[in-house]
């Protein structure tokens, strides 16, 4: 498994190991040259990216890239182009030739042109990514279609567009059957959640669109979590993270991230047991198919297209504020003491066997992509609010692979595990039943003996005040917790809202199961 950034433009050096030469002695004619060699193939690619120039490069083997900047761009110039300066000897007449260093003003001059012809980098993938088409990036280097440089990880054999009977069988089995078979997942939807997540990273250009967060609990360490992300690491390459202690420190990482790191899973792993999700700015980045920020320690400012898939591991983790509506969850419960002590697993210690057979899962994953759009990739009708893309795309997959789950409990999953949805929740019902739908003043609520124990407190844990109590009520009215929502109304005596609980009088429309033609249809009865 390598991610060696492939060749990139050598022709020049190839032919003869020249460099290209620039004389530096007129700076206008030296910006010309300069920008002339920059376009060439005698030179390492350059890209637009942001707004400006940058390049592919490595840092500790890893692909990554980087913005030019007057210096940088300076260094580029001394290692890839021979720039001098001719000065005429006074006593003999004749011109030498003094190698020189490009001026930085120089550099300066350059990255403040405003129209390049060079392509546009979208970014780095590391695994073979589909097109808009349908079409599978296999070859290393820059794809135009997609904008993206493919500096795969594994060696992969070609994949084939439309695969056979016998070869998507073997996929599904290894996949489905051996590599997750012996995971504790709590419901049928969390390994169809998860199996959804390993797809992802490669239809990115396939479907438009951010993606929800990820996340993945259990009640206990040595559940399994850790493991499914490193499935991901061997798959597509995961950055980690440590999660940070405020919203200044994660905006830090958002970006450095998005900006300079190839990997196409970003993990924030072990959160504190029982912590909550819980910041505007992740529910905010969950929704924005860009990201725009400064860059540390400049006054410049970014923009990157937010392209990765998210994910948090933790015990009994639970979210909070909109992060409910954005979450994808998969819970673990193996429900016996000492889970790590499992040794019962159809692969073995799958730690070991996934450095060892990790492009053979990634070849699986790949075949039954291509045998989904070989099918006609139908979607399904799942819905997710602005997520609805890929929900509908995942579960269309899925359908396929005839895996059922996806989504099926998400509204039981919010009540559980959003912190909000629950409080608020058992507030309206408590409500309701006790208080009936009589509209009332907030007055009334706060002092209410039979809501005493269920009225939303404040930080300290007091109880909050009829104008406080009202503020909350009027930034939830209409949201639905569960099957109950608030109303108000206005009294013009008073001139103040009266409020009262409503419950939802229709049923839920259950999610239909995928259109699409099963996996098993076209296989037969695989077992």
């Amino acid at each position: 498994m390598t991610t060696t950034v492939p060749p990139q433009n050598t022709t020049a050096r190839a032919a003869g190991g020249a460099k290209p030469r620039v004389c530096i002695g007129n700076e206008a004619d030296a910006l010309d040259d300069l920008v002339r060699v920059m376009r060439s193939e005698d030179v390492p690619s350059l890209y637009i990216r942001s707004g400006g120039l940058c390049w592919i490069t490595e840092d500790e083997g890893r692909p990554v890239i980087r913005q030019l900047n007057p210096d940088n761009l300076r260094a580029y110039f001394a290692e890839h182009v021979y720039t001098f300066k001719r000065t005429k000897d006074r006593e003999s007449g004749e011109f030498r030739e003094d190698r020189m260093p490009v001026m930085r003003q120089t550099c300066a001059t350059i990255l403040g042109r405003q129209a390049w012809s060079l392509p546009r980098l979208a970014g780095l993938a590391t695994s073979p990514v589909l097109r808009r088409d349908g079409s599978l990036v296999q070859d290393a280097g820059y794809d135009r279609a997609t904008g993206l440089y493919l500096v795969p990880m594994h060696r992969l054999p070609p994949i084939p567009e439309s695969p056979d009977v016998e070869t998507l069988r073997w996929a599904r089995d290894l996949l489905l059957d051996k590599v997750l078979a012996d995971f504790p997942w709590v419901q049928r939807s969390d390994k169809a959640q998860y199996v959804a997540s390993l797809f992802i990273p490669l239809m990115r250009n396939y479907v438009d669109g951010p993606t929800p967060m990820w996340i993945i609990t259990a009640g206990a360490p040595g559940s399994g979590k850790t493991m499914l992300t490193t499935i991901h690491k061997e798959l597509h390459g995961m950055g980690d993270a440590p999660w940070p202690e405020n919203d200044a420190e994660l905006r830090k990482a958002i970006t450095a991230n998005l900006r300079d790191n190839a990997e196409p899973v970003i993990t924030f792993d072990n959160l504190p047991s029982g912590y909550t999700v819980r910041t505007a700015l992740l529910a905010d980045l969950m929704t924005k198919a860009t990201w725009r920020d400064r860059v540390l320690g400049s006054t410049e400012t970014v923009t990157m297209p937010n392209n990765r898939l998210w994910m948090f591991t933790g015990n009994n983790l639970r979210t909070g504020g909109d992060l409910a509506r954005r979450t994808v969850w998969v819970r673990l419960d193996p429900d016996c003491p000492n889970p790590d002590r499992r040794s019962d697993f159809a692969l073995g210690d799958l730690d070991v066997w996934l450095k060892c057979h990790s492009t053979e899962l990634l070849q699986a994953v790949l075949v039954l992509l291509r045998g989904w759009i070989a099918a006609g990739a139908q979607r399904s009708d799942v819905r997710m609010g602005s997520f609805s893309a890929w929900a509908s795309a995942l579960g269309g997959l899925l359908g396929w692979l005839d895996l059922p789950g996806w989504l099926e409990d998400r509204d039981t999953a919010m009540a559980q595990m959003d912190e909000e949805t629950e409080e608020w929740h058992g507030f309206l019902a408590t409500w309701i039943d006790t208080l009936g739908d009589t509209p009332r003043k907030t007055g009334e609520l706060v002092i209410s003996s039979e809501l005493a124990e269920v009225v939303p407190r404040l930080k300290n844990g007091d109880l909050p005040s009829a104008k406080q109590l009202g503020m909350w009520l009027k930034s939830r009215e209409g949201r639905y917790y569960g099957d109950l929502k608030l109303a108000s109304k206005y009294d013009s005596n008073l001139k103040s809202n009266r409020w009262r609980v409503v419950r939802y009088a229709g049923s839920k429309k259950a999610a239909a199961p995928a259109e699409a033609t099963a996996i098993q249809g076209e296989l037969g009865d695989a077992g």
